[in-house]
């Protein structure tokens, strides 16, 4: 019993020490767990250097192609269409018959106006020979002067019903002639709405005639960008469904902006030959500046958001950083953009990072 009790102490002590040593080991473990971080890598064909570089101010801008030329045909009294000799596609010179309109109405009221005239014509014959019968007599002393006054006055009043008899006639005569139908230009038929047989009504449109010869560019702009507008100013611009850069130059301009859209009409001609099958087709260019645009030059292709917020992934620092920047001009056809808000130590990354990698150490490698 008394021996028990001599080595509880040892025993006690031999426990501290060994509680001891394994809290040592414990703070111990996490030290030699610790590792440090990975680096980025990177090589010398995943970065690109920024270079200083000049280009022409442009301004954007949509439009379509539209024919300078242009007719809308509509009748001009309700009648039956006889004859219809225009075909869709076929192409017409100007005063070519298009469609005879037959209106029996009309044709009756122009013979009833000429009848109406020869009478009249008549009556106003007589008056002016018993004027001049008077005449005579009142030379001769036989009547008096009142009695010639009377003559003469009844004779312009003859004249006055023939003048008014002519205008009908000659209304009669537009109706009858409205019913044969001209074209105004020379052109394609791009639209026919009328058949043999057919009854149409005044005002109806019946052809739509365009002439392919002569073509434009109809676009608009923002009134804040009227600055750009200028007669003769050059334009860049590509018709949908056409891969090619053509150019035009303004050739007209709205001497007001629209009160809706503030937008302000303009017109360009083309400087190369467009096919009749571009009328109508969208069209998106720009209008080209006279002031040159100095600031950095970089890659097109490594600007990420390029229509909302534009930004870059650049190393700076040896870190990742995501930098946004100012587009000041871009050129889709060798893959450039002029920018703002870069340093020049700055090394565009053609990589894409995420927001996590920001502030990540970067190594770059020569191989």
């Amino acid at each position: 019993m008394q021996s028990a009790q001599q080595s509880s102490p040892f025993l006690k002590l031999s426990l501290l020490c060994i509680s001891l040593t394994l809290a040592a080991c414990q703070k111990e473990d996490p030290q030699q767990s610790v590792k440090p971080e990975n680096k980025i890598e990177l090589i010398q064909q995943d970065l690109v250097t920024i270079e200083q570089g000049n280009a022409i101010s442009k301004t954007s801008f949509t439009g379509t192609i539209r024919a300078v030329n242009q007719s809308s045909i509509q009748a001009q009294v309700t009648a039956t269409a006889t004859n219809v000799n225009a075909e869709v596609g076929q192409r017409v010179s100007k005063g070519q018959v298009l469609v005879h309109l037959n209106n029996q109405d009309n044709a009756a009221r122009l013979a009833q106006s000429q009848a109406n005239l020869a009478s009249t014509q008549a009556q106003a014959n007589q008056a002016k020979l018993m004027m001049e019968r008077k005449q005579r007599l009142l030379n001769q002393g036989f009547i008096s002067k009142v009695e010639f006054e009377q003559s003469r006055v009844d004779y312009q009043a003859q004249m006055e019903n023939v003048r008014a008899q002519q205008a009908n006639v000659d209304i009669a005569r537009k109706a009858n002639q409205d019913g044969t139908i001209y074209s105004p230009i020379q052109g394609v038929i791009t639209k026919r709405d009328v058949e043999p047989g057919q009854t149409v009504a005044a005002g109806q449109t019946l052809f739509e005639i365009v002439n392919p010869d002569q073509l434009e560019i109809q676009a608009k702009l923002p009134s804040d960008q009227q600055a750009a507008l200028k007669i003769g100013q050059k334009i860049e611009y590509n018709i949908q469904g056409n891969s090619n850069l053509l150019t035009a130059q303004i050739s007209r301009i709205s001497p007001i902006a629209d009160q809706a859209s503030r937008q302000i009409e303009f017109f360009a001609a083309p400087n190369e030959t467009i096919t009749s099958l571009s009328i109508g087709a969208f069209v998106e260019g720009h209008i080209l500046g006279t002031d040159n645009i100095s600031g950095q030059k970089i890659p097109l292709d490594t600007i990420q958001s390029l229509k909302d917020q534009p930004y870059v992934w650049v190393i700076r620092q040896n870190k990742i950083a995501k930098v946004p920047v100012q587009i000041l001009n871009q050129s889709y056809s060798n893959n450039t953009a002029i920018v703002q808000g870069l340093q020049n130590s700055d090394l565009i990354s053609r990589i894409k990072f995420n927001d996590s990698d920001v502030k990540q150490d970067v190594s770059i490698s020569q191989n």
